[in-house]
C-alpha cells in the first residue's frame, strides 16, 4: 500500500533519511575524468587563485577548499590543479593564456595552455 504524504512528508514514516552528496569532491571527481588524470592523484580545481573543489586524494595531504593555490602546490607538489572553464564576453571559451592575460597578476599560479588543462 502507498503512504499517504500529509505536508509532504508520509505519514507512516517512522524515521527520517538524511542523504549527503559531496558535490565538492564529485566536481573534481569530473574534471579528472575530463583531463584524464588519474583517479588516486592529488587534484583540485581552481578559480583564478583559489581552490573551489578538492578530491579526496589531495584532502588526505592536507589540502582545503578555499585554500589558495601557491599555498596548496608548496604542502602538495604533486596537486594537479584544473582551472575552472572560464567564458569570455563575447561566449567563446577563454583557455588559460588568455585568462592571465586578462587578469596578468604576479600571484596568480602556474597555467598551461588550454581549458581545464592541469596547472602545476
Amino acid at each position: 500500500m502507498a503512504a499517504q504524504f500529509q505536508g509532504g512528508l508520509a505519514s507512516n514514516n517512522q524515521c527520517r533519511v538524511i542523504l549527503l552528496l559531496d558535490l565538492d569532491c564529485f566536481y573534481c571527481q569530473v574534471e579528472q575524468k575530463r583531463v584524464g588524470i588519474d583517479p588516486s592523484t592529488p587534484c583540485a580545481v581552481q578559480q583564478w587563485e583559489g581552490l573551489i573543489a578538492v578530491n579526496y586524494a589531495a584532502r588526505a595531504k592536507g589540502i582545503t577548499r578555499f585554500m589558495r593555490a601557491p599555498e596548496a602546490k608548496a604542502r602538495c607538489p604533486e596537486l594537479h590543479l584544473v582551472h575552472v572553464q572560464v567564458i569570455g564576453a563575447d561566449g567563446r571559451d577563454l583557455h588559460d593564456d588568455e585568462i592571465q592575460q586578462q587578469d596578468p597578476d604576479p600571484q596568480q599560479a602556474t597555467t598551461t595552455s588550454g581549458t581545464g588543462g592541469s596547472i602545476g
